[in-house]
């Protein structure tokens, strides 16, 4: 039996018709109609990523993703590619912190190809051992080939030094080690484990009638069986005391990469939307306080930005930076100049409106498109937000005031409790670091 009803979405931000049904073996169905191009996207949701992998199996999430197009109970490898590309489609899976998604976009005509190997993938894989060596050679090479980007060893470094041994803490693509020990029995077991309509939601958007796709979803999957899903209990992570800094000597490094912060908030906050406009004033618009003293004032870097990782736990929020060697430790103490600032008044009222009309003018773009609409509705989805967050964006952040975003920093924003990773040489920058305190220092290897 299906059980349909219309979004409710009211306010200036326009959007598609959107509709939302529920199989009866659980899984999701969202609709979007845009009958623009002749085009259809079909994204579906597993509601568990990298969060899931097991701690020694870090990467287990992303294998298994890269595992699904790799050969079906019918289809060989090839024999996917071959059919996908001969109607000119794309199919794809890809794994990030919360969830694991898997999609197909293909022209009208061709939709029934694309939802049969959309859903064949889905639920024949049979995680072929040969394919299983080749994923696994080709994830460590480009594990291996990271280590020579100092950005990356700076986003790793980071997250295992700020989260520890929470999963948020582990690569979502894993570590050498962690990927040379994933089995057959691994993926399969995550798959079983987490590969069922009731863990799952389907977002199609493009050139469709909402109830004659539903149809052939339905068809597509009427053979997939919900299941007791395992539930992810996980401790929070201690937040940081005093400043934790992490050094990653590379020798040949003539720059230095810098990243630093603590925890940050999720969408779910009740103080997210002044949350968003503090952090555009402070480290996001080209006129930000950081840009401003940093980068025009300074000269001390090309781009200074601070950020907040959005996930279904508190993901973290962080300056991130770079700059010549023997400059460091002036960029770093520039920054936490302004970083203070923001907890000690309010902000100027060109700052305000300038925050403000930026997202009321940059939101309503990022929904232009079926795609657009289909990523802000995944996340409406995935993390539970109301149906409304999309049309009332705009209006909410409207109405945040000067106080309240000076509150979100004196609450947000703890400048006295930080973790700090920088990639650099370790003998031009160490004993600066060791200034703003203990420095720990280790290898590229050793990451």
């Amino acid at each position: 039996m299906l059980a349909a009803f219309q979004l409710a979405l009211s306010s200036d931000v326009k959007l598609p018709p959107i509709t939302e049904d529920t199989l009866e073996n659980g899984l999701v169905v969202v609709a979007i109609e845009n009958h623009e191009l002749p085009t259809v996207t079909m994204r579906l949701i597993i509601r568990s990523g990298s969060a899931f992998d097991p701690a020694d199996k870090a990467g287990l999430a992303n294998f298994t993703a890269d595992m699904l197009r790799t050969g079906t109970a019918t289809r060989s490898a090839t024999q996917i590619s071959e059919e996908i590309d001969f109607v000119g489609g794309s199919l794809g899976a890809s794994a990030d912190r919360d969830a694991i998604n898997v999609s197909c976009g293909v022209l009208l005509k061709h939709l029934d190809t694309g939802l049969g190997l959309l859903s064949d993938i889905i639920l024949h894989p049979v995680f072929d051992t040969t394919e299983i060596e080749r994923l696994r050679n080709q994830t460590i090479s480009g594990i291996v080939q990271a280590k020579d980007d100092p950005n990356s060893l700076n986003v790793k470094g980071f997250n295992k030094f700020l989260f520890g041994e929470h999963p948020y803490g582990h690569p979502v693509v894993g570590t050498e080690s962690s990927v040379a020990a994933v089995t057959r029995d691994d993926i399969a077991k995550f798959y079983d484990d987490f590969f069922h309509p009731n863990n799952a939601f389907l977002v199609v958007a493009g050139d469709i009638a909402p109830q004659e796709i539903l149809g052939k979803v339905n068809q597509a999957f009427a053979e997939w069986k919900q299941a007791e899903i395992p539930e992810l209990i996980i401790p929070p992570p201690s937040n940081p005391k005093g400043y934790k800094i992490l050094l990653i000597n590379k020798p040949d490094a003539t720059q230095t990469q810098i990243r630093f912060g603590h925890f940050g908030i999720t969408r779910q906050n009740p103080d997210y939307y002044p949350f968003m406009v503090m952090n555009y004033i402070l480290g996001v618009g080209f006129t930000s306080r950081l840009n401003e003293e940093v980068r025009v004032r300074g000269g001390m870097t090309y781009d200074i930005r601070t950020q907040n990782e959005w996930h279904a736990m508190r993901g973290a929020y962080f300056c991130n930076t770079f700059t010549e060697n023997d400059s460091t430790m002036s960029a770093v103490n520039a920054a936490l100049r302004v970083i203070r600032s923001m907890r000690e008044a309010e902000v100027t009222d060109e700052e305000y409106t300038d925050a403000v009309n930026f997202y009321s003018g940059y939101y309503p773009m990022t929904l232009e498109t079926p795609d657009q609409v289909a990523a802000e509705i995944i996340k409406v989805k995935l993390y539970g937000l109301p149906v409304s967050y999309i049309q009332d964006f705009t209006q909410n952040i409207a109405k945040v005031t000067k106080a309240d975003i000076l509150r979100a920093a004196q609450k947000y924003i703890d400048p006295d409790n930080m973790v700090f990773c920088v990639v650099s040489n370790a003998d031009d920058v160490a004993e600066g670091l060791k200034k703003l305190g203990d420095v720990t220092v280790i290898g590229v290897d050793e990451l």
